[in-house]
C-alpha cells in the first residue's frame, strides 16, 4: 500500500427500519421530482406488500393500491398528468411548494428559516436547479439525506418533518385527490399521506 492511499471510510449500515423510512422518503422525493418512468413504473408493480400491524394497516393499503396503479399506468400518460398538474402552461392546478400550505405572518419567514437549517447542514440548492428548496420532492430528499447519509439526531429530523413537511402535507394530499386532472398521483398522495402519518406519530412518542 502506498504511503499516500486514501483510508478506507467504513459508513456505519442502518438499522432495518431506519433504511426503510429513507428509502420512502426517496421514493416520494423521486415521484414528486418528476413523474415515474417505465422502469419505476414496473418496480413499484413488483413490489412486495408490507405486512403491517393494525395501527399501520392503512399505510400497507395505501403501498398495495400504489403498486396496483402503477402496473396498470402508462408512463406516457402519468407523465402528462404531472405536467397538467404541478406544472401547467399557467398556474398550475396543485403548488408543490410547502411554502404556499404553511401559515405565514409579517414576521414569519420560512423560506429563510428553511435555508437556514440547510446551511447549518452545508447543504446548498444546484445552480442548476431552478425550484427553491421548499419544493415538497426536495424536502423529502432532505429527509433522507438526514437518515440515511448524516445520521442526523431524531430532534433535527423532526424540526424539518413538523415545522415544513408535515404541516404541507394534508392540503397538499388534498389539493392533489381534489384536481380533476389526478388519477396515478391520487393514489401517490395517499400513500405520501399514510407514510408521512405514520412519521408524525413516531415523531410524537
Amino acid at each position: 500500500m502506498s504511503a499516500d492511499a486514501a483510508p478506507v471510510q467504513f459508513v456505519p449500515a442502518l438499522p432495518p427500519e431506519e433504511a426503510a423510512r429513507a428509502n420512502f422518503y426517496g421514493l416520494l422525493a423521486r415521484l414528486f421530482c418528476a413523474a415515474p418512468d417505465q422502469a419505476l413504473l414496473e418496480t413499484l408493480a413488483a413490489a412486495d406488500e408490507i405486512v403491517a400491524e393494525d395501527g399501520a394497516a392503512s399505510f400497507a393499503l395505501a403501498w398495495r393500491d400504489l403498486a396496483l396503479a402503477a402496473a396498470a399506468a402508462d408512463a406516457e400518460a402519468v407523465a402528462n398528468e404531472y405536467q397538467t398538474l404541478f406544472v401547467g402552461t399557467g398556474r398550475a392546478p396543485v403548488s408543490l411548494y410547502a411554502a404556499n400550505y404553511l401559515i405565514k405572518t409579517a414576521v414569519d419567514a420560512p423560506l429563510v428559516e428553511l435555508r437556514d437549517f440547510l446551511a447549518k447542514w452545508e447543504i446548498s440548492r444546484r445552480t442548476s436547479v431552478f425550484e427553491t428548496e421548499d419544493h415538497f420532492a426536495a424536502l423529502c430528499e432532505l429527509m433522507r439525506y438526514l437518515i440515511a447519509e448524516q445520521h442526523a439526531p431524531l430532534a433535527e429530523q423532526m424540526s424539518i418533518f413538523s415545522r415544513f413537511l408535515w404541516p404541507a402535507t394534508t392540503p397538499l394530499c388534498a389539493a392533489i385527490c381534489g384536481a380533476k386532472q389526478a388519477a396515478f398521483y391520487r393514489t401517490v398522495a395517499s400513500f405520501a399521506e399514510r407514510f408521512l402519518e405514520i412519521e408524525y406519530a413516531a415523531f410524537r412518542m
